[in-house]
């Protein structure tokens, strides 16, 4: 069972879900994922080695970067429809590299801006994608007669999931079986919550949902945090959602919210995430790019804390492939 894995309980493998949609989950995952991927030094974030998993059929997250998903060849759901029992090569086949990745969004970037000359900024650090497609609409219904259909994501991932620092899941805005798979997978889950009145019920479905999966599948499987979207401070209303949901979960809640901001949502129309896109500011373009880069230096910051207080000792994986050569 997923429970019964040989693997390190505080490895950092996090599922971004919450099964109601317009939470910007998405656009929550590509953002963290792809700054603690480049790190900055005014963030106060050092570099890690990241792996981004697409478990939506949308493939939002290959079009974040630029990506066109026509000429992507293998996805997450040849993957989850394998029955070899062989290992894949995901390195190798599967995993779009950080290389292809700046490519496409600097090309993106230039088709959207008329051929200006492309910012230096714009580069995905040491981000992997492990891409999705419609295809993947089709694979609850494939997979569920099919042996171990809960944690196929989780097998597959085993031979890899120590190459990285960071693998986050983004998950459809469903419980379904993709879902269930992204939870099996990971040992830490990350909520989005927006701001909304409805979103405390969908909130208490999914804290539901977490359980059974901790009791039958995983019992790895932990919160790592609930972060507040499209929040706005003048609404008492979003006020008022914030501080039930740190009610039920207190501890759990970062510090850093998210505005509703038309920036962060237009960006990836210029291929590339907010955090890369644009320069963290108080105002203007930068400012959805600032909250995103102080949300994953508060993830960074919750990860090594963890670490010291249960004496976990994890080496930085690009470190470690610098010392080996």
């Amino acid at each position: 069972m997923g429970g019964d894995r040989v693997m390190n309980p505080y490895k950092m493998v996090m599922a971004v879900a919450n099964q109601k949609g317009g939470c910007a989950k998405t656009t929550t995952a590509v953002n963290i994922a792809a700054a603690l991927a480049k790190g900055s030094r005014r963030q106060g974030l050092p570099p890690a080695k990241v792996l981004l998993i697409d478990l939506d059929p949308q493939g939002n997250c290959a079009t974040s970067f630029g990506l066109e998903k026509k000429k992507i060849k293998k996805t997450v759901y040849d993957l989850l429809a394998n029955d070899s029992g062989e290992e894949l090569p995901l390195m190798e086949e599967y995993l779009i590299p950080p290389e292809e990745i700046t490519r496409s969004m600097r090309e993106a970037w230039s088709n959207r801006n008329g051929g200006k000359k492309i910012p230096d900024s714009i580069n995905a650090g040491h981000l992997w994608l492990l891409p999705s497609d419609i295809h993947l609409s089709g694979a609850e219904i494939e997979l569920s007669h099919k042996i171990g259909r809960e944690t196929r994501l989780q097998e597959a991932l085993l031979p890899i999931v120590d190459e990285f620092d960071y693998i986050i899941i983004d998950t459809p805005p469903s419980l379904g079986l993709l879902s269930i798979n992204a939870m099996c997978a990971a040992n830490w889950v990350m909520v989005p919550v927006q701001a909304e009145y409805y979103a405390l019920e969908g909130f208490s479905m999914l804290m539901n949902s977490i359980k059974m999966i901790q009791r039958r599948i995983n019992r790895n499987l932990k919160i790592f945090g609930i972060v507040m979207t499209m929040v706005d401070a003048r609404s008492k209303l979003s006020t008022y959602v914030c501080d039930q949901v740190n009610k039920k979960m207190p501890n759990k809640l970062f510090n850093t919210t998210v505005r509703r901001l038309a920036k962060v949502a237009e960006a990836p129309w210029s291929g590339a995430p907010t955090v890369i896109l644009n320069k963290p500011t108080n105002s203007g373009a930068g400012a959805g790019s600032l909250e995103y880069w102080t949300l994953s230096k508060e993830v960074h910051q919750r990860v090594q804390s963890m670490r010291r207080e249960f004496g976990v000792v994890e080496e930085s994986r690009l470190r470690k492939e610098r010392s080996i050569r």
